[in-house]
């Protein structure tokens, strides 16, 4: 498969990431917003640049993970399904197409300083001409358009210049004509302004250094441009009085006008007529592409998913979103058109920073971005709340906007995508699985399944399954524990390998170089312990449904899985181990590998419950298999006394004497806290056993002492998490 070369640098990230964002935001928007909070409307620009930063950073995280066309909407679908997918699609779709309709407007009114022309007919011949030139494949005029936007801001950096020492301080009184609501609403109303600036991320294969220069160009580009946004309508309403702002079209034409006359304001139309007719150029490319790719995705009728023949431009998606364009220019308010596009893309952004989220918490193996968003979950959690306050701020409109894409999204699903898509996303895949529950309710042996995997014999009955994720700090240790608890039994090693749901497995046909090695040392392994081991790589979109559904085919009686507890830059202990957990009814043991080698110390915890009997045998079988000492313990508290103790003590003793180990110990383990205690005892052995019970939403979501245990432990640690007696 080809990959687009590297060769974009920081100076080119910059460059485009600015092209994006320069245009109707500060040519036209400042009018409208004044007329939401008055003198204020810089601060709200800077307030917007703040806003739009974590929305940025998760993009670029995104992007690096996934640098593949469609962007956002394939980042939220990807993580989300294809309902969520198709909603937000359409909702990406049409904040573009009233960007676009907007420019067009910017358009028509710097028009007017060269001609007096009515603004509908024009902006309707415009939006004619720039769908035929991109039907024919000329739109991408990325030269042309670099230089204009080059032009734009040498011109607004002169306009500050010339400016920034006429301001009349009176002129910001008062400063906030509606108070802090009207500041907020002006806020989220200027927040598309910068909505190219995440645009950069789509292109992220082709950038050199994509982890430092991806974020250095969005860092930078993003602060240049807040401060000409900020310098422009600070000069720009320190110079002109307020109400003659009010719904001004061509404010930057008007404060041109104050300081050079009709010559310097000419200038100013003319740049602001090529810089609003780039960006409707742009938007109409940008927005055509995503029912192309929903077409793709057998999300929206296939036709828009095709190319032209001759000019091979998505047709379709080009007349079709001009057709909507053009609906917008006759039947919408300006005003409305500026809050109903910010609404959709802050409503859309919330989505990207929640795909982050998900995608790390559920740790999907494909998921490996080069670039990871600083201060992690807090910069995502942050971007959230700043978008429900922003959209609460926009008042009825928000509602309106977001039913009128929420409502045909689940329909255009429910009618069309639904019968042509059985993807899940990663919410779907992790979590509950109502099909494989209805599966097994019909059926007690689950169906064959088809994630390019070869049919296993069911001729012999297979006694332990190890799953391997990758992950593993030495997967000969994981097969060995398999083979010692399997004993003279069948042992399924199977290596899972996880690509995204829109990759073809038939295109993965050749055998990976890590596959490779380690079934050579697993076929090596089998004949040094003369052990019955089939070692399976199994390349699949849905890992967890194939450990399903080999579990039921194999007819398993122990899973073996290595966890680790909570990784590094996670903040929920979500694990694997819990969907299995809830999904099969075989015993399960989880290992957590701190590189111990030579076991022989074992130590096994009892919690006086129905897992104790089973978590001793294996604790038992370990130290009997390696020639260790067993120490069976109980945790208390130091407040008991000597004779209460030695009860405990003898109780053990009395419960747990017939073990085989020849060398057992029983220890009553007396602290003040039982984890922190627990977790200072382990550095006295090689192997620590002990068994999990089942846990409530806020135990398995966001931690436990089981947790703490195996993630801090000095030893290496064996939990039963599920007997195959347990009741889900």
């Amino acid at each position: 498969m080809k990959k687009l070369e590297r060769r974009l640098g920081l100076g080119s990230v910059f460059a485009i990431s600015m092209s994006s964002m320069l245009g109707s935001g500060i040519f036209v928007l400042p009018g409208l917003a004044v007329g939401e909070t008055g003198p204020s409307v810089w601060l709200a620009y800077f307030l917007a640049a703040i806003g739009i930063l974590p929305a940025a950073i998760s993009k670029a995280e995104l992007a690096t993970a996934m640098p593949t066309s469609g962007g956002t909407y394939v980042y939220i679908e990807r993580t989300f399904g294809p309902l969520f997918g198709t909603v937000t699609g359409l909702g990406l779709w049409l904040s573009l197409l009233f960007k676009c309709a907007f420019a067009l407007i910017g358009f028509s009114a710097y028009l007017t300083v060269l001609a007096k022309i009515p603004l509908l007919p024009t902006s309707m011949t415009l939006l004619a001409i720039i769908t035929l030139l991109n039907i024919l494949g000329v739109g991408k005029v990325t030269g042309v358009l670099i230089t204009v936007v080059s032009i734009a801001c040498v011109g607004l950096v002169g306009l500050i210049g010339l400016g920034i020492n006429s301001v009349d301080e009176s002129y910001f009184s008062p400063f906030m004509l509606h108070g802090p609501s009207g500041l907020f609403a002006a806020t989220a109303m200027v927040y598309i302004s910068y909505a190219g600036v995440t645009k950069i991320a789509a292109i992220a294969e082709e950038i050199k250094m994509p982890e430092k220069n991806l974020p250095r160009g969005i860092f930078l580009s993003l602060l240049a441009i807040t401060a000409i946004y900020c310098l422009v309508t600070f000069t720009l309403v320190g110079n002109l009085k307020v109400e003659t702002l009010f719904g001004d079209m061509k404010p930057i034409y008007n404060l041109a006008y104050q300081f050079g006359g009709q010559i310097l304001g000419t200038v100013a139309a003319v740049i602001g007529i090529l810089t609003m007719t780039s960006m409707a150029n742009a938007g109409i490319l940008a927005a055509s592409r995503f029912p192309f790719a929903m077409g793709r995705d057998q999300l929206l009728p296939s036709f828009f998913g095709k190319l032209n023949s001759h000019y091979l431009t998505p047709t379709y998606g080009i007349v079709f979103s001009s057709m909507l364009i053009a609906i917008c220019l006759i039947f919408v308010d300006v005003t409305k058109i500026a809050k109903i596009a910010s609404a959709l893309m802050i409503f859309n952004f919330s989505f990207l920073m929640v795909a982050v989220i998900v995608l790390r918490e559920s740790r999907v193996q494909w998921y490996k971005p080069k670039y990871k968003s600083p201060l992690y979950p807090l910069i995502q959690i942050s971007g959230i709340i700043i978008s429900i306050i922003l959209l609460g701020s926009m008042g009825y409109i928000v509602p309106a906007a977001l039913l009128g894409v929420i409502i045909p999204g689940i329909f255009v699903y429910l009618i069309y995508g639904r019968k042509n898509t059985n993807r899940l996303g990663v919410i779907g895949i992790r979590g509950k699985r109502k099909d494989l529950i209805e599966e097994d309710e019909e059926d007690a042996r689950p169906h064959f399944f088809t994630n390019n995997i070869e049919l296993f014999d069911l001729a012999e009955k297979t006694n332990v399954l190890v799953t391997l994720f990758g992950k593993e700090r030495s997967s000969e240790t994981l097969v060995e524990i398999g083979v010692a608890l399997a004993g003279e039994g069948k042992v399924e090693v199977s290596h899972l390998i996880e690509v995204p749901e829109q990759t073809d497995l038939s295109d993965l046909r050749e055998e990976f170089t890590f596959v490779r090695s380690l079934r050579r040392r697993i076929t090596a392994m089998a004949k040094s312990l003369e052990s019955d081991i089939n070692y399976d790589p199994i390349v699949s979109h849905d890992i967890l449904k194939t450990v399903h559904d080999l579990h039921g085919r194999l007819q398993i009686d122990w899973l073996l899985t290595e966890w680790g507890g909570k990784t590094r830059g996670a903040f929920t202990i979500h694990s694997p181990i819990d969907w299995m957990k809830d999904h099969l009814s075989c015993n399960i043991l989880s290992f957590r590998d701190t590189g111990v080698r030579y076991i022989r110390k074992v130590l096994v915890l009892i919690n006086y419950n129905h897992l104790d009997y089973q978590v001793v045998n294996i604790a038992d079988h370990f130290a009997s298999v390696n020639g260790a000492d067993l120490t069976i313990a109980k945790f208390v508290k130091n407040d008991l006394n000597r004779d209460e103790v030695n009860n405990e003590r003898d109780n053990l003793v009395k419960l747990y004497a017939d073990c085989e180990c020849l060398k057992l110990n029983f220890k009553i383990i007396q602290g003040k806290h039982e984890t922190q205690t627990l977790i200072e005892t382990t550095a006295e052995y090689d192997l620590i056993v002990f068994g999990q019970l089942k846990l409530n939403f806020f135990q398995k979501y966001f931690g436990n002492k089981y947790d703490r245990i195996t993630a801090k432990s000095a030893c290496s640690v064996i939990r039963l998490e599920k007997t195959a007696n347990d009741k889900d």
